[in-house]
């Protein structure tokens, strides 16, 4: 039954990715990509559904969308955003874990763990998108040159969607509903730690017998 709510909650949010990188798509200028806003999408998936959620509604969701706008980035978003939204996942989860002070411990993680999305995001668009340039053309020295050109756009883009998604996350948090998805996830890694370390503990209690 769990493995089934999962399963419906990672669809709904791979098609509310794709809905949100669809509405809003801005086309750029020097390569066939475009800018959108999904990714406030995959930071608030990230957060709530976990780092292996995150992936497949990033991943997922913006991929679909290329389908209809660009085909040609579909293995590049894939990659780029499902990685985003793994990367925001297991930031918040180990930062939430992490942070001893619980009243700044949730913007804390939401805030660095979607930032650091953001920069994998610009990075991972900024290579693929010489790639895809330099494999056309084969000048792979304009590719670099001219794939720069989107930095500023997916900076916008990230930057925005950093502090809608943090934004609109922490206003979830104070709904029972989506505050107990986030919970029972978090749940989920602080009981795996310390499993760990009961592990860890118990391998050394033999140790010292022996």
């Amino acid at each position: 039954m769990k493995k089934t709510i999962f399963v419906a909650e990672v669809a709904v949010f791979s098609a509310l990715v794709f809905v949100a990188t669809i509405v809003i798509a801005i086309p750029s200028v020097s390569t066939s990509g475009y800018v959108n806003f999904g990714d406030t999408v995959i930071f608030i998936a990230s957060a709530f559904l976990g780092p292996f959620g995150g992936f497949i509604a990033g991943g997922v969701g913006s991929m679909l969308a290329d389908l209809m706008y660009s085909p040609v980035w579909m293995p590049v978003t894939f990659i780029v955003k499902g990685l985003e939204g793994l990367i925001a996942g297991v930031l918040f989860k180990v930062l939430s874990a992490l942070i001893k002070n619980k009243k700044i411990a949730l913007p804390v993680a939401l805030s660095t763990a979607f930032l650091v999305g953001a920069v994998e995001m610009i990075v991972g668009y900024y290579l693929g998108g010489a790639i895809i340039l330099g494999a056309s053309s084969g000048d792979w020295a304009v590719a670099f040159t001219s794939s720069a050109v989107d930095i500023p756009g997916n900076c916008l883009q990230g930057g925005v969607s950093v502090l809608v998604g943090g934004a609109i996350s922490l206003l979830l948090c104070k709904i029972p509903y989506t505050k107990n998805v986030m919970d029972k996830n978090l749940s989920v890694f602080k009981k795996t730690k310390l499993e760990n370390e009961n592990a860890c503990d118990s391998d050394a209690d033999v140790s010292e017998d022996d």
